[in-house]
Formats: structure tokens, C-alpha cells, sequence
């Protein structure tokens, strides 16, 4: 899945984060062409879990600098990203890699692509270019 124009907000640092999504799932598909190892899945776990910690305060911050009126539908999906990727940590800590557990890594990033970068956002990022 390739970043296109449609996923833009015209927020140029939220975008910038956004594309981080599409890079992760990238080194995703390229470890499983490559054969995975444990340290890549870590460290992808890892990044997403940054990512998210920065992207997400940034994005609120945003959405309660423009007094977006939807803003908690955005914190609980958040906060549900957060707490997926976090079982999934944990489900890689107790297992270690599994096929289950990659294609549920690449489904959950295709998933936050296709219904919030290309929903939830795209409705706030037409509220903020209003503002």
C-alpha cells in the first residue's frame, strides 16, 4: 500500500507522521519477503509504539487547538490503536514471531489506513482547513 494525495490532511507534520504508517507496513512486507527475525518484528513493535505515543499528542493537540467538536471519537480510536498494538507486543513477548502474529501486525496497519487515515481524519482534517 502506497501513500497517495487522498490520505493528505494538509497538516504538512501530520502528514509527515501519517507516512510513517506506510513505511512501517513497508519494512513489514519487505521482512516477510525476506525472511523475518525476531529483532525486525521488535523493532517494528517498538517504532509503532513511539510513532503512536508522538503522533497521536500531536494530532489531539491540533484537534484541541481548532476546538474540534469530535475530538473524543479520535482520543477512544487512538487509545484503541494503542491498546491492540500493546496486546500484540505482549502476545509477541509470551510466543515470539508466529505467522498469525505478522499478518495480524500488517492487517492492524492496513486497517488504521483504510478506516481512520481515510475516515476519522479525512473528516477532521476538513474541519481544521475550515478554521
Amino acid at each position: 500500500m502506497n501513500w497517495k494525495n487522498e490520505y493528505k490532511l494538509d497538516i504538512p507534520v501530520i502528514d509527515a507522521q501519517h507516512k510513517q504508517l506506510f513505511r512501517f507496513n513497508e519494512e513489514l512486507q519487505n521482512a516477510m519477503a525476506k525472511g523475518i527475525k525476531v529483532s525486525s518484528i521488535n523493532t517494528l513493535l517498538t517504532q509503532i509504539k513511539q510513532y503512536a505515543a508522538r503522533h497521536f499528542v500531536m494530532e489531539e493537540k491540533y484537534m484541541e487547538d481548532s476546538n474540534y467538536p469530535e475530538i473524543q471519537e479520535q482520543k477512544d480510536a487512538h487509545a484503541a490503536f494503542v491498546t491492540r498494538f500493546s496486546e500484540i507486543q505482549e502476545e509477541f513477548n509470551k510466543q515470539g514471531i508466529t505467522p498469525t502474529l505478522v499478518d495480524q501486525i500488517h492487517n492492524e496497519l492496513i486497517k488504521w489506513i483504510n478506516e481512520h487515515i481515510t475516515g476519522l481524519d479525512q473528516i477532521f482534517g476538513d474541519y481544521y482547513r475550515k478554521c
